[in-house]
């Protein structure tokens, strides 16, 4: 085989291996979503703005972390978000609802042979979260002497979007998806300047449709740690600190229509970054630096996020 033919052939089998990885690695939730304050309800109130995720990948990562480079993965996900937050008590908890209707697009290049291609900006899989219950303690606790929110959610991930079985210019993932969260603020001074967040979020994933493929299921971490800045009702107040996320995949993805390397492999993926909430909360800007990746791609993302009350 001549040498370029060899070159050709190598990147085809790259490029092969990478989609096969992206597919094993396929999940609804947008990693790094929440971060700082992850575990605080606003005030009761209509909230509307639009939401972000950006990612960028010129690593893969194979079943038992040896990376491979080669072929960019870039992926996109934006669209407009509301929140209600109603003055209902529950359970002495807020209850409230939200509903994300993003637009999504993936491209892969290789910038050796000058070869690419994308799946076109097309809508998404909506991410409706129908029961959310927000507790506000505001006695001291251990290691909490502001107090703490707690959060806990029933969100589900419809099959919309543009999706064919097999077809390359897919923006959705064929399958339903059911989500259960909890998480947590702590307030570490009773001024409640220094706080904490954790979360995690464990997602069920459905049958592809018109395929006999199961991803499997993913349990994910998302947090935070910082401090608030700028005078109280001050335009530009919020806080800032490091977010992270870590992403395990804990059950075999199934399927005799599964790539046989989804089958043998499960996915793992941290990521850990600085985070800036300005304009009194409204706008968040998290950055991360992706690591530890197996049998996933491995880059940077960024998420940016601007909500505010009606």
């Amino acid at each position: 085989m001549q040498p370029n033919m060899r070159r050709v052939a190598l990147a085809f089998v790259v490029v092969g291996t990478l989609c096969v990885a992206r597919l094993g690695a396929q999940q609804l939730i947008l990693k790094g979503q929440y971060g700082m304050m992850a575990g605080t309800t606003p005030p009761p109130g209509l909230y509307v703005g639009m939401y972000g995720g950006l990612d960028w990948a010129s690593e893969l990562k194979t079943g038992n972390g040896t990376s491979l480079h080669g072929p960019k993965l870039t992926q996109e996900v934006f669209g407009p978000l509301v929140m209600w937050v109603s003055t209902l008590k529950i359970l002495g908890a807020d209850y409230s609802a939200l509903l994300a209707v993003p637009w999504a697009n993936s491209r892969i290049e290789f910038p050796r042979l000058g070869q690419g291609g994308s799946t076109g900006l097309g809508f998404s899989q909506l991410w409706v979260v129908p029961l959310s219950l927000g507790w506000h303690i505001q006695n001291p606790l251990p290691l909490a002497a502001g107090g703490a929110d707690v959060t806990v959610h029933y969100a589900f991930y419809p099959p919309t979007g543009r999706y064919t079985p097999g077809a390359p210019d897919n923006t959705s993932l064929g399958m339903w998806c059911n989500e259960f969260s909890a998480r947590l603020t702590a307030f570490f001074d009773k001024e409640k300047a220094w706080h904490g967040s954790a979360a995690l979020f464990y997602d069920i994933n459905s049958k592809k449709q018109g395929l006999d493929y199961t991803t499997g299921n993913p349990l994910t971490f998302m947090g935070g740690l910082g401090r608030n800045y700028g005078a109280k009702g001050s335009l530009f107040s919020g806080w800032a600190g490091v977010a992270g996320y870590g992403q395990w995949q804990v059950t075999s993805t199934t399927g005799v229509d599964a790539p046989v390397l989804a089958r043998l492999n499960k996915t793992t993926i941290y990521g850990v970054g600085p985070e800036l909430t300005t304009l009194q909360g409204a706008l968040t800007i998290r950055y991360f630096w992706q690591y530890g990746g197996k049998f996933s791609t491995q880059g940077q993302g960024l998420y940016v996020q601007f909500v505010m009350p009606l």
